[in-house]
């Protein structure tokens, strides 16, 4: 019994860890994406003797995982929009991430991966795609803005393999189809995020971000009054607004996809980018707590004629229990600017 009791504390602290990693670390391409699909693949592949056991995996072993997750990817999406071309998406903020140009050069050269291992040249892009994870994105899946996770394996290692830490093999088992899917639903909204690639999949997003996503024409239609509510200044960084500013969901909507109007805030575009997807600083939450309870009224006018839930209990319930959360697993909240510090 007391084992089945770790067994399920550590599993539960697994996936935890995991959520921290997909919505708190630092992305600029697909690459952790296709490292975490790696990993849980590997671990199928090579399952350790036992559930409590290390699983040391080879680099190489990960880079030709790689090359076969992403083996068609350079190849044309679609047929674009208003009689645009189609085109490769891009899986970084800038130019294309390498291992798509590399992985699309053999396929084109050698039909399949299967074809391909018996190819001088796959051995080469394997160990193009080594020196690749070992600079980026096998050091840095665990990294958040101010700490470490270290829960997968150790953070700087040395030498040719990882080693994933007792356990983890087992989570990653366990939960395979889950992580894979959840992976794979977070690699799609970063590709929707590259604004070069709006024009192939289409700026008004897919079906599900048409179902369950913000309903962005009522934000709209509410962001006039918000702006006035808030004295036409930005709300992190008070500073006056010049424009229309951005409607922000200062809890962010990746935690509650709810749209509260007590939730709503206008901000910089600058202020809301760097916010993304963490909570807001104690300070902040302050002054969200003392703006929502000076103006509810108008807030509730403002739900009401733009058909948001108007709910100050809720909203105050919801941030209640996000910073919980977020205190007890010790994550990060936004400052301001570039600034982040853990919550504590």
């Amino acid at each position: 019994m007391v084992h089945e009791l770790d067994s399920s504390a550590a599993e539960v602290r697994f996936l935890e860890n995991l959520q921290l990693v997909l919505a708190e670390s630092q992305t600029s391409s697909t690459y952790k994406y296709a490292l975490l699909i790696a990993l849980a693949d590997i671990c199928i592949e090579d399952a350790p003797p036992n559930d409590r056991a290390e699983l040391t995996i080879p680099i190489s072993r990960i880079a030709e995982k790689f090359l076969e997750l992403y083996w068609v990817h350079g190849r044309p999406y679609g047929t674009g929009l208003a009689g645009t071309a189609s085109r490769t998406l891009l899986q970084n903020y800038g130019k294309q991430a390498a291992v798509v140009t590399q992985a699309d050069s053999l396929r084109k050269a050698l039909l399949s991966p299967t074809h391909a291992r018996c190819d001088r040249r796959w051995h080469r892009e394997v160990t193009r795609i080594v020196g690749l994870l070992d600079e980026m994105p096998l050091w840095r899946l665990q990294r958040l803005r101010t700490t470490t996770l270290d829960f997968l394996y150790p953070a700087n290692p040395k030498g040719d393999s990882i080693t994933l830490r007792p356990g983890v093999a087992a989570c990653f088992r366990r939960f395979h189809a889950l992580i894979v899917r959840l992976v794979q639903a977070e690699w799609m909204a970063f590709l929707y995020s590259v604004p070069q690639n709006a024009e192939v999949l289409g700026s008004a997003g897919d079906l599900a971000n048409f179902l369950f996503g913000p309903q962005r024409e009522s934000l709209t239609k509410a962001r006039p009054k918000l702006h006035d509510l808030q004295g036409g200044r930005c709300f992190y960084c008070t500073e006056v607004l010049r424009g229309p500013g951005e409607v922000d969901h200062f809890i962010p909507w990746s935690r509650y996809p709810r749209n509260l109007v007590h939730n709503l805030v206008v901000a910089h575009r600058a202020c809301n980018s760097a916010k993304s997807d963490v909570l807001a600083g104690i300070d902040h939450r302050q002054h969200w707590t003392s703006h929502i309870a000076s103006n509810d009224t108008d807030l509730c006018e403002i739900g009401i004629s733009n058909g948001l839930m108007a709910d100050r209990a809720a909203a105050l319930h919801v941030a209640d229990w996000s910073y919980t959360e977020a205190r007890r697993i010790h994550a990060d909240v936004w400052i301001i600017g570039n600034q982040y510090q853990p919550l504590v």
